[in-house]
């Protein structure tokens, strides 16, 4: 399984905004971390939901595990280099037939950051195909920087709770789908544009997204949220550091250092123009 991205990978990324697939675990992992997810979903008798999907790798240690792993870091180092905090990790899931989706949009929007190099990576634990709703990119979009938006699409079938769409026209013969087999990630820039479908297949769609950024990379609001250093070193101290690895999903410093890197992240997000924050529960 290769840990690395090619030169003709890491040349797609600045052109396009985006690469997939990268394979960074076997199948049969990314099954195994997935009936980890549904386990805790049948302990607490209902699906992840609410602040659980935000920084949830501050929450359950197997996706901390995950998104700290070299084979999702060193791909992570090669475009972003060899210093690198983790800022956000998202859980997105879509039930089969239920409508959800999640509209253009830049995640560059609600993150408050000059430049622009945060890159995410998203991991399917599911298949990810057209059938099921998987991302859909425009290549290059990246290139004009963060874009004014609009909230037309408040609605509870979209994922984006602020209900934002990205003010750029959509030329539907450029769209690229990203589709993933469990165990492959896609890698895509903070201001590529880009959206979903809803879920017509059989199974739920689930994929967890983890969100890294060079430590040189400032805060543009006047509250900083926080970070996670997981490889190499900072030394501009852009992003407080107290962030801390989970000990068990039911501990209580676990949950106390979730709940305030949580509080911080969504009172930033308000602070960049996000209203409706309150709709994540």
């Amino acid at each position: 399984m290769p840990k690395r991205l090619t030169a003709q990978q890491i040349e797609q990324y600045h052109r396009d905004g985006f690469i997939s697939p990268v394979r960074v675990m076997p199948e049969s992992e990314a099954i195994a971390l997935r009936e980890k997810m549904e386990a805790v979903e049948r302990a607490q008798g209902k699906p992840i939901h609410g602040t659980q999907k935000t920084k949830c790798s501050l929450l359950f240690p197997f996706m901390y595990d995950l998104f700290t792993s070299d084979a999702v870091l060193d791909a992570v180092e090669y475009l972003i280099g060899p210093d690198i905090l983790q800022y956000q990790c998202g859980v997105w899931i879509k039930e089969p037939e239920t409508g959800s989706y999640v509209s253009w949009h830049q995640d560059a929007t609600y993150y408050g950051m000059d430049p622009l190099e945060l890159v995410s990576g998203w991991v399917a634990l599911s298949p990810a195909t057209a059938e099921t709703g998987c991302m859909q990119v425009i290549p290059g979009s990246h290139k004009v920087g963060q874009l004014p938006v609009d909230y037309t699409e408040v609605s509870e079938d979209n994922l984006l709770a602020s209900g934002q769409r990205t003010r750029h026209e959509i030329d539907e013969s450029q769209i690229v789908l990203m589709e993933l087999r469990p165990g492959e990630m896609s890698l895509h820039h903070v201001a590529l544009v880009h959206s979903s479908r809803p879920n017509h297949g059989q199974d739920r769609r689930i994929g967890i997204s983890g969100g890294y950024v060079p430590p040189h990379v400032r805060q543009t609001t006047d509250l900083r949220a926080s970070a996670m250093l997981v490889r190499g070193k900072d030394s501009f101290g852009n992003y407080p550091l107290n962030e801390y690895p989970p000990v068990a999903f039911e501990d209580p410093g676990t949950i106390e250092c979730h709940d305030r890197a949580v509080k911080l992240y969504r009172d930033k997000s308000l602070e960049c123009g996000n209203r409706t924050t309150w709709r994540y529960g």
